[in-house]
């Protein structure tokens, strides 16, 4: 364009310029007339909340145009939403809107025609990269084109706000701060001159450097407690890194403290800054008073006169160690902010000044909420510690403290008292009890101790019992007899009596034992009071290191044995029909080099070691089948059903040796499904089995838990008389005797349900005639056939 053409104007305009807000209307008449317009405006954008608003700033209107200035029209028009999304759209595009009114959309129209406008001309402010607005002007008179050259004029005045300079910044009228900047635009043979371009409110700009300050300054001071955090753990000092941070944070707070709500109710003093924490500990607030002014529920100021209100509400005794204390002298103002954990308010961040009633500002508020958020996670950590503190070393089950826990104690006691102590292994007799049958025993055995004694729950049904302050041994035998005594106790459950005792052994400190060793002659001693009978005690003896010894050995021996697939083998005993003498089925019976079963099977029981046995049971017995065509039984250890994998693990050994489920007979024990959790776990297991087409046995029956309704739920296919019942019969049996009508009983229980029904420990020509006569169909035993291998 021809620049001579537009300098003049702008020499017009820089008086007016320079007189900022004042002199603005005078500079769009100067504007409107080298335009050749009837009208000449500016207007505001801003985008506030995703949508952009507009509003009339400054206005000249010419004698022929009606002036719109107060137009309520103009103000606060949300842009888009009112048609002119077009104009927003090359607004941000940096284009400008021009034209004859006539040709524009439909939408844009009655607007722009109720102000009499026949053209316009608009083109967009832009101020650090951003939208700030428009300069445009009305003909109300001609439908003209605007030329690129009165386009590029109009632009030249709104370019001064895109370009670099030296900003000055003076209060309008509104007191705000604005900046203006001025550019030098250069004429052909002219110095550079200078044009002050529109004023830019920079309050807000101000306002979010000091915001954007001090939240920088909380985000170093919460960095430092979490660092120190890390470095020495979580306690209570924690709250005391906190209120320093937020003093440092909110520096018109002089003074403050924290109080926790603990668990006798009440809100105790944890931290303060300015005042004597010892003293104002001895302070116990109810959860009522801290709120009592407002009850609020976030950040609140609250003067002396609320603080007045509130002391007159406290007790003598408790208002003279606040005195004391420093937390009652003149206090202007306190910033109060409670601490939320799960709902409940469980901590309050109090922040004092000590001048004025205002001294704090909105910002300060938001920073001690937000330091009362962080005190809220700290609370949470806490909370969560303690309890995985508590799981760590604490039964699930029954609340007792846990082997881990027992330990700790133990070594503790060791240091300090030596020889006057004792430990005690304790286990339930007989089956495995169910989860209430623990519970029970748990309580009877905590309150049976001393206050200063230490029960702790070993696992299953074994328990541990630390003894200290003895004088004798012969104290530690009065509370083992009375241990014996409180578990010979029934325990009823429902309709069901328990009837149980325990088995105990005893160990006496020494000078130089480890707790480890200490424990482990206490379980020798336990092993000698099952060897002898069961519900008795039995002290530890040197001679029983020795068996200690022997049992490690044999219990490494197995392990290497069962990793190596050496030195263990299956013999199958014979399962007979006792009408025809033909066998039906085979029991497989594992066998191992260096003991018999009654040896190893207890120890792999005893050691967790049943599941990798089993493992190796069943694999072995599926490589075995192709050498008959018969069945084959498998005992499975509660160990192994208990097992959450073992229906799988089953399933996956299965199809290895691309084996028929039918041809697998899984024998259970009653001790697996006891009435508890462990027991639904277990029975859900065997309904897996069942459904991959695996029969189910339940063997040694009646020696267990069932009852006659809980066998029909059981999914079973067949039941084995325990041996001992077969035994008790005599010989010859007598058909009147107690024995006789149980096996009777059992034989008539499983033809009622539909049950096959197998005698074992068949050994005697007369009992296997009276099994025969009373209508068992499946014996099995010696005079049957022999374990052999195949």
């Amino acid at each position: 364009m021809d620049r001579s053409w537009g300098l003049g104007p702008y020499q017009a305009l820089l008086p007016l310029l320079r007189q900022g807000i004042k002199g603005l209307p005078q500079a769009l008449e100067q504007v409107g007339q080298a335009l050749r317009a009837h009208r000449a405006y500016l207007f505001r954008l801003e985008e506030r909340q995703g949508i952009w608003y507009t509003s009339q700033l400054s206005e000249w209107a010419g004698p022929d145009a009606t002036p719109q200035i107060q137009n309520p029209e103009l103000q606060n028009l949300p842009v888009r939403e009112k048609g002119y999304g077009r104009w927003l759209d090359r607004f941000l595009e940096d284009r400008a809107v021009a034209g004859p009114v006539a040709s524009f959309p439909e939408e844009e129209r009655p607007l722009l025609e109720a102000q009499e406008i026949q053209s316009l001309l608009v083109v967009p402010i832009w101020v650090e990269g951003r939208l700030w607005g428009f300069l445009g002007v009305d003909d109300c008179q001609r439908i003209r084109e605007f030329t690129p050259e009165e386009e590029a004029f109009l632009r030249l005045v709104a370019e001064a706000l895109k370009a670099p300079g030296q900003p000055r910044s003076f209060l309008t009228e509104k007191d705000r701060a604005v900046e203006w900047t001025l550019l030098a635009v250069p004429g052909p043979g002219q110095e550079a001159l200078e044009v002050l371009a529109l004023g830019v409110d920079v309050t807000e700009r101000k306002e979010a450097k000091v915001r954007e300050a001090r939240w920088n300054l909380f985000r170093k001071n919460l960095l430092r407690v979490y660092e120190t955090l890390m470095a020495e753990g979580l306690s209570e000092s924690i709250f005391g890194l906190i209120l320093e941070a937020a003093l440092d944070t909110v520096p018109t707070a002089q003074a403050g403290s924290v109080t926790v709500l603990k668990e006798d109710g009440c809100y105790h003093f944890v931290a303060a800054q300015g005042y004597d924490l010892e003293a104002l500990r001895q302070v116990c607030l109810r959860p009522d008073e801290p709120l009592s002014l407002t009850g609020h529920k976030g950040a609140q100021v609250f003067t002396w006169k609320d603080l007045e209100r509130f002391n007159a509400r406290l007790d003598e005794p408790r208002w003279k160690i606040m005195e004391e204390a420093g937390r009652v002298r003149e206090i202007k103002a306190i910033l109060s902010v409670p601490v939320y954990l799960a709902g409940e308010r469980k901590a309050f961040l109090y922040l004092d000044n000590f001048e004025r009633e205002d001294a704090f500002t909105p910002l300060d508020l938001e920073l001690a909420q937000a330091f009362a958020s962080q005190l809220g996670l700290l609370l949470r950590r806490l909370e969560l510690e303690g309890r995985i503190q508590h799981l760590a070393y604490h039964d699930p089950l029954t609340g007792l403290p846990n082997r881990l826990f027992f330990l700790e104690k133990l070594a503790q006691a060791l240091k300090e008292e030596g020889p006057h102590l004792a430990v005690m292994y304790l286990d339930l007799d007989g089956h495995a009890a169910g989860d209430e049958v623990i519970r029970v025993m748990a309580a009877r055995l905590r309150a049976a101790l001393r206050p200063r004694d230490l029960v702790a729950r070993q696992g299953g049904d074994e328990f541990l019992v630390l003894l200290t302050g003895l004088k004798t041994p012969a104290e530690a035998v009065q509370i083992a007899e009375r241990l014996l005594e409180v578990a010979r106790i029934p325990i009823a459950m429902g309709e069901r009596l328990y009837h149980l005792s325990t088995s105990l052994g005893i160990a006496l400190g020494e000078p130089g034992l480890s707790p480890g060793e200490l424990l482990r002659r206490a379980d020798l001693a336990l092993y000698r009071a099952k060897g002898e009978g069961k519900d008795r005690l039995a002290f530890f003896e040197p001679q029983l290191q020795e068996a200690l010894r022997q049992e490690m050995n044999l219990l490494e021996a197995l392990r290497q044995d069962l990793e190596r697939g050496e030195g263990l083998w299956l013999a199958y005993q014979p399962i007979v029909d006792l009408r025809t003498g033909k066998r039906v089925a085979l029991e497989a019976l594992v066998r191992w080099r260096l003991a018999p079963p009654s040896v190893f099977i207890p120890l792999a029981e005893r050691h967790r070691l049943m599941p990798e046995l089993g493992q190796w049971v069943l694999r072995q017995v599926l490589r075995e089948l192709d050498r008959h065509h018969l069945k084959v039984h498998v005992n499975v250890s509660p160990q192994e059903l208990l097992d959450p994998t073992y229906a799988f693990r089953v399933a996956e050994a299965l199809e290895e040796a691309s084996c028929p489920p039918g041809r697998l007979v899984l024998e259970i024990t009653e001790t697996s499904l006891i009435p508890d959790e462990r027991g639904r776990d277990a029975t859900r297991a065997l309904e897996a089995l069942k459904a991959l087409g695996i029969s189910i046995f339940l063997d040694d029956f009646g020696s267990g838990y069932s009852s006659l309704e809980r066998l029909a739920e059981l999914p079973v296919d067949g039941v084995k008389l325990g041996q001992a019942f077969t035994q008790r019969l005599g010989i010859p049996p007598d058909p009147q005797s107690p024995a006789a009508r149980v096996v009777g009983a059992v034989l008539a229980l499983a033809q009622a349900l539909g049950l096959q029904a197998i005698a074992e420990g068949i050994e005697d020509e007369t009992i296997l005639a009276y099994l025969r006569n009373l209508g068992f169909p499946l014996g099995q035993g010696y005079l049957l056939g022999r374990p052999d291998r195949l």
